[in-house]
């Protein structure tokens, strides 16, 4: 039962939280683990009023530290670098899910993800992200993916309705990356298909997009479909009756995107 619901928790919230765009693939960069100071307590002697002592304080090793640490070197094993701050958002936000969706305090949520759990979710992370060509330029990239009108519209109202569902599952202090990151895929849908229209006038029932915005996109709302369906909040005004319609709806044109990325 824990380790199902550990890999619920695990496909809702793994990498939904990282726009690709915040990862870094480089090798140049090598993983840097906690900093840890290079010094010991030492006698002095211009210090009178506290004995001629002088201390340095270590900074404290704690679970969260050492779980940031195992998440980087998974990730860097493969190229990929992500900052610390971010990636403790990360699992702070694992712990908090497991938590909420077992009914154990957070404390308790920590002790079932252990090394493999964190593993999992980097490994989890890479290969939702690979397609999504991280860092380049996805408004530059090649359009080979030609999409029905119909589609753009359901494929915009479904991030739509992915990003209330997102937005409803964090932390007041995190609702703008949220908006940000759902924003700029809409963008970009709403920038190509107003461009198409002169560029593609011989077939103007079908719009071309990058492979990659596609799979993104798909990523967001399939990230959507699983939290409506594994007990998060729904946005305000959606009744809990709706809640397995609108999980498999949001299911269902993620899986409709991603079809279309691998069979053209």
């Amino acid at each position: 039962m824990a380790r199902r619901v550990l890999e619920n928790v695990l496909r809702s919230l793994g990498a939904q939280q990282v726009p690709a765009d915040r990862f870094l693939y480089s090798r140049r960069h090598a993983f840097r683990p906690y900093p840890r100071a290079n010094c010991s307590v030492v006698r002095t002697e211009t210090s009178s009023r506290t004995g001629g002592w002088k201390t340095c304080h270590v900074p404290r090793r704690t679970w969260l530290d050492s779980k940031i640490d195992v998440f980087l070197e998974e990730l860097a094993a493969s190229g990929m670098q992500l900052d610390r701050q971010r990636a403790g958002e990360l699992i702070t936000g694992q712990v908090r899910a497991v938590a909420t969706l077992m009914r154990v305090t957070e404390a308790t949520a920590r002790t079932y993800l252990g090394d493999e759990i964190i593993k999992d979710m980097a490994r989890r992370m890479l290969f939702e992200v690979a397609g999504e060509r991280p860092g380049a330029g996805l408004m530059e990239a090649p359009r080979t993916v030609p999409l029905p009108l119909a589609l753009v519209g359901i494929t915009v109202a479904a991030l739509a309705e992915a990003m209330q569902v997102r937005a409803a599952n964090e932390p007041p202090d995190h609702l703008g990356d949220v908006i940000t990151t759902y924003a700029q895929t809409l963008s970009g849908f709403g920038q190509i298909t107003a461009g198409a229209a002169p560029e593609q006038a011989g077939n103007p029932a079908e719009i071309l997009f990058p492979p990659a915005l596609l799979r993104r996109a798909a990523r967001y709302i399939s990230g959507a479909a699983d939290l409506a369906a594994n007990g998060g909040k729904l946005p305000d005004g959606i009744p809990e009756t709706a809640r397995n319609q609108l999980a498999a709806t949001l299911r269902r044109d993620a899986d409709g995107l991603i079809a279309i990325t691998t069979t053209v």
